[in-house]
């Protein structure tokens, strides 16, 4: 019993500290695209940890990048961000007091960005508190929002995801597939955004996967991914189609990078 409680101890203090500092990359691959992935957030809405381990994984197994997670942003005001990464990967919604951007935070990953960093953005990581700085919508393209107009809505089922740009990276080799996911719609979007992706419903296409340039840097965005909380959860990132979109994504982001 007693040492059964010391084995417990032990653990609870390796799990603080595992997510209290940054977990560093599983795999060494020294000349692969430095990733950091920023987690955290809505922990009994979403299962993000999950999906970051998931995600990191998936990407260190290509060989092609080295990932750190964390679910702290004061890493983004880190000095020499840009030297010590070089795409970071936006992976939740942050609007839990606990984990909300500081407007230090913002500017500084808005900073990295325009000075040619890249960025990537998946599903929860668009919605937009109401003290969020102005610049995210046209960084991101779009934002999920409850405050202005139109008010953002979702919808849980299954989707025909219908590729209509077929010259780009990111949608090369692939075609239309059903995906099971949450779908984001009646976004804040601005008017250039150019849809890799598309979602028919309620007889209007949504868009639901774009790129963007800000500044020198790259930005990819997909309103998918919705990984809800628990064990034995579906994530759609293990959907070979929309997994090989994401991760087509982020290799489009890598290039700008390298260029």
């Amino acid at each position: 019993m007693f040492r059964s409680a010391i084995a417990w101890s032990c653990a609870s203090l390796w799990l603080i500290g595992l997510f209290s500092t940054p977990a560093m990359a599983q795999k060494k691959n020294p000349d692969g695209a430095k990733v950091l992935l920023l987690s955290g957030g809505q922990r009994q809405h979403h299962g993000y940890r999950d999906q970051a381990f998931y995600l990191s994984a998936a990407l260190e197994d290509t060989g092609r990048y080295q990932v750190t997670q964390t679910e702290d942003a004061a890493l983004l005001e880190t000095p020499g961000l840009a030297q010590k990464y070089d795409l970071i990967i936006g992976l939740s919604d942050r609007r839990d007091p606990e984990f909300k951007m500081t407007k230090g935070q913002q500017q500084a990953l808005f900073n990295y960005v325009r000075d040619g960093g890249g960025y990537i953005s998946i599903h929860g990581a668009d919605n937009g508190a109401a003290d969020w700085e102005p610049e995210w919508k046209p960084m991101l393209g779009a934002i999920f929002s409850h405050f202005g107009l139109p008010d953002g809505k979702t919808k849980k089922g299954e989707f025909t995801v219908r590729i209509v740009d077929t010259s780009s990276p990111v949608t090369k080799g692939m075609y239309d597939f059903k995906l099971k996911d949450e779908l984001y719609y009646h976004l804040q979007i601005e008017p250039d955004v150019k849809p890799l992706a598309v979602v028919n419903f309620e007889g209007t296409d949504w868009p639901v996967a774009w790129t963007r340039n800000y500044g020198q840097g790259r930005v990819f965005h997909t309103v998918f991914g919705h990984r809800d909380f628990g064990p034995g959860k579906d994530d759609p990132l293990r959907d070979p189609n929309f997994g090989r979109l994401v991760l087509q994504g982020i290799d489009w982001v890598a290039e700008g990078r390298k260029k």
